[in-house]
């Protein structure tokens, strides 16, 4: 994204469980970005709130330069670039996820972390939006924050964990200098699940209590602070990351209305 070219402009669409949301970035435009949450219509599938928002929304109507579509979902799988083969990339996902409906199958090739991520998504949605937008790049919210942390946690000799918590979910991702240990996403109803999942994986990673660092950004879950507070109790260095200074230097300057993971499609140049 090429911030001073008055023509450079373009369009994210984010696709979550149940959820729609826009972001149009206009270069030096007084407010170069225009964020909005679509009003889902929870009677009626997300497909089909989809083709009522490409009919309807005046943002969906413009023209943009290049239009990035972000999904946020559990279902990915990761395999090893040096073992992937854009062919088999049905196989990938349907080893990992065997009991899908047929699905639209995409991926990303992470060549920086040196892995693949296979997702699926609707078929309906993926059509709708590739009619309106052919040239559209679909991304999985898991390749632009593998990305995005890899590179975080080379700072320092500890390892790190990243606490991502967003909708009714929480994806953990766990890092040593860059190379990934793990990556897994977890339906969370409490802070009591995010503590388990945290706890139990941190154990089965061999991370260090007082060494290892554990960091929580989330679009969601108002109580952050409480979950620091019971996660000290078990593991040391625990913070909380302030978007702002992530972002600070980046066109979005860490805008709290807007996803994080939306925030990392935007600045790490896919």
């Amino acid at each position: 994204m090429t911030e001073n070219n008055p023509n450079n402009k373009s369009l994210s669409i984010r696709v979550c469980t149940n959820g729609l949301s826009f972001c149009s970035y206009t270069p030096l435009a007084e407010r170069p970005f225009e964020y909005k949450v679509y009003d889902i219509q929870p009677t009626i599938s997300l497909a089909a709130n989809l083709r009522n928002a490409l009919l309807n929304d005046p943002m969906l109507k413009e023209e943009y330069q290049r239009v990035n579509v972000l999904i946020t979902t559990p279902h990915f799988t990761t395999v090893p670039v040096a073992f992937f083969k854009l062919n088999d990339a049905q196989l990938y996902y349907e080893a990992a996820f065997p009991k899908d409906k047929p699905l639209h199958i995409s991926y990303n090739v992470l060549r920086r972390s040196g892995i693949s991520i296979v997702f699926g998504l609707d078929k309906n949605v993926y059509q709708l939006i590739h009619d309106d937008f052919p040239r559209a790049r679909f991304y999985a919210s898991a390749s632009t924050l593998i990305e995005f942390f890899g590179e975080k946690s080379m700072i320092g000799a500890n390892k790190k964990m990243y606490c991502y918590l967003h909708e009714k979910e929480m994806t953990l991702y766990a890092f040593d200098n860059g190379k990934m240990l793990f990556v897994n996403t977890f339906l969370v109803k409490a802070i009591t699940d995010i503590q388990y999942y945290i706890l139990n994986i941190w154990q089965q990673l061999g991370f260090d209590q007082t060494e290892d660092a554990l960091y929580i950004v989330g679009d969601t879950m108002a109580k952050r602070k409480e979950l620091v507070d019971k996660i000290q109790n078990f593991i040391g260095n625990v913070s909380l990351i302030d978007r702002r200074e992530d972002f600070r230097n980046e066109i979005t300057e860490g805008d709290a209305n807007i996803p994080y993971d939306l925030q990392t499609l935007l600045v790490c140049g896919f």
